[in-house]
């Protein structure tokens, strides 16, 4: 019997160019996170005066 299954693609090759680049030396490290936690308190400030961030009109938000 013949099989119309196609070829499934390769994964890990696909898997490995979505890989983020990851800080290398300890200066990196520290600057990405002082990078993350001052996103963290920018998103924190905006939901405090915004609200939810949902666009589902039973929580409202934006």
């Amino acid at each position: 019997m013949k099989s119309n299954r196609t070829p499934a693609p390769d994964v890990q090759k696909r898997q490995q160019s979505v890989r983020p680049h990851m800080p290398s030396t300890a200066e990196e490290r520290e600057q990405q996170k002082q990078r993350d936690k001052s996103f963290i308190i920018a998103m924190n400030t905006f939901t405090a005066k915004a609200g939810l961030l949902s666009d589902d009109p039973y929580f409202g938000g934006i």
